[in-house]
């Protein structure tokens, strides 16, 4: 995000002092919901440690052969699993929420900068990918090369996932477990309880590597924005 900030300061320098603060404040809801992620991030992997160490423990505990009914230090343990497996699960849902705030946020920032083009609004994530072919025939601008696949990749990655396995997941016979692979970092697994053939298992993603993409796809933006500097809608200074 340095590079946001970098880029926001560089240009707003050549705005009216009005523009100046309108084209600011629109991408500092950008830089905004990115803390809110690397907060949650950070929340994560505090708990996800946890999780883990809790979940050793208790394998560790349960030796083969031994008693049918749990000991005292494993039903601490227990308890403590079950209490972590919120946490961890909570931090995860939070991350892919936020995470699609922030790219709506992007899109809105886009708008703001060129303007809106009649019956081409860019209010969400989804219309940025449905729109800006057509929006930078509209206005004239040059779509650098990655750009739109980026805005694909994270719709399926980000926006669909958030929408399918967390904000509008309905299912009755959904069941949700943590697994976590060689690095240690918990994902959530969802499967379906009298599973049918259509039934299919998903796992949420590296919470790491879709920070990381987002961040790719921000340099992408500000190449986006910066190749189409002139197309900007704001005053220049005096």
């Amino acid at each position: 995000m340095r590079e946001l900030e970098k880029f926001v300061s560089r240009e707003r320098a050549r705005f009216s002092f009005e523009d100046s603060h309108i084209f600011a404040f629109s991408f500092s809801k950008v830089t905004r919901r990115w803390m809110f992620l690397e907060i949650i991030r950070e929340r994560y992997k505090e708990a996800s440690v946890a999780f883990v160490a809790n979940s050793k423990a208790m394998q560790a505990a349960c030796k083969p052969g031994g008693p049918n009914l749990l000991t005292a230090e494993q039903l601490v343990l227990q308890s403590k699993g079950a209490d972590l497996s919120i946490i961890v699960n909570l931090e995860i849902e939070s991350f892919y929420l936020f995470a699609k705030i922030f790219l709506d946020d992007v899109a809105r920032a886009i708008e703001n900068y060129f303007g809106p083009a009649r019956g081409l609004a860019l209010d969400s994530h989804d219309d940025l990918e449905k729109c800006l072919e057509r929006c930078a025939a509209t206005k004239g601008l040059l779509i650098p090369t990655g750009l739109s696949e980026a805005i694909s990749d994270l719709r399926k990655r980000v926006a669909d996932f958030r929408d399918q396995e967390v904000a509008h997941e309905k299912s009755p016979r959904t069941m949700r477990g943590l697994t976590w692979g060689p690095d240690e970092e918990v994902s959530f697994v969802s499967t379906r309880l009298f599973p049918k053939e259509s039934d299919k298992q998903t796992n949420s993603e590296s919470l790491n590597s879709l920070a990381n993409a987002l961040q790719e796809y921000v340099s992408k933006v500000i190449e986006f924005l910066e190749e189409n500097s002139s197309k900007a809608r704001f005053k220049p200074a005096e």
